[in-house]
């Protein structure tokens, strides 16, 4: 088997396997963005007022656990994409024309240690041996780091898939929690409905009479009247005189 050829597949292997190991973190994403919007959702939504002890302290417990694996889960994925802005660094071949300065430099090197190599030494198994030699450091490094990316990526899912868990056992807490206040909203709305209702009506009643302007006459037994008498009604049978 030649060398060369498994050491120049392996190496562009490990090329794609880390162009797929930078694409693999857009799904983690995804899912990181929706679990912290539905952590979110949860803690505002939640109403302690009025909620035991039972369910309260234990949503509570598992909205810092979950938030927990959630930060875990981004400092992976941080570590997985660039080990935490610091940058991985991989090794490839110097430059375009690394062959033919090679080719140069070890003509060179072929004439002035002639005397000293195997005869049976030529330029052409000296070119291979330096492309192996450069390979094989390059592959070194490359798998090294891949392979730390996706320990640090498979991690990060592990933490994902905790948190997730945690969040399917609050959802259970706080659909408890919704559907209770939801009903005292229900009849909150209900009373004020009827009472502006009732007040509705009551606006549209008529207003009462004005109070009467003229004010009562004062009378005193010991004085006598200020006006003059009634004039009297004649009895039946009596007379007019003129």
């Amino acid at each position: 088997m030649d060398r060369i050829e498994f050491l120049r597949e392996w190496f562009y292997k490990e090329e794609e396997r880390k162009n797929c190991l930078n694409d693999s973190l857009n799904i983690p994403i995804g899912i990181l963005t929706a679990l912290i919007a539905l952590i979110s959702y949860f803690f505002n939504e939640f109403n302690p007022t009025k909620e035991s002890i039972y369910i309260k302290y234990p949503f509570y417990l598992f909205i810092i656990i979950s938030l927990f694996f959630w930060v875990l889960s981004v400092f992976k994925l941080l570590q997985s994409y660039n080990d935490l802005y610091k940058g991985y660094s991989y090794l490839g071949f110097p430059k375009p024309s690394f062959l033919k300065d090679e080719n140069e430099i070890l003509k060179d090197y072929l004439k002035k240690h002639k005397k000293l190599l195997d005869k049976n030494t030529t330029l052409e198994e000296l070119e291979k041996n330096s492309l192996e030699k450069l390979l094989i450091e390059c592959l070194e490094t490359n798998v090294y780091n891949n392979d730390r990316k996706s320990a640090y990526l498979h991690s990060s899912k592990i933490h994902i898939i905790n948190s997730l868990i945690l969040i399917l056992i609050l959802s259970t807490f706080f659909t408890a929690n919704y559907i209770r206040n939801k009903e005292e909203k229900i009849q909150k709305i209900e009373v004020t409905n009827y009472n502006s209702s009732k007040m509705a009506q009551d606006d549209k009643r008529p207003m009462a009479p004005p109070p009467p302007q003229q004010p009562p006459r004062v009378i005193k037994e010991s004085e006598q009247p200020r006006q003059s008498p009634p004039p009297q009604r004649p009895q039946p049978g009596e007379r007019k005189h003129p």
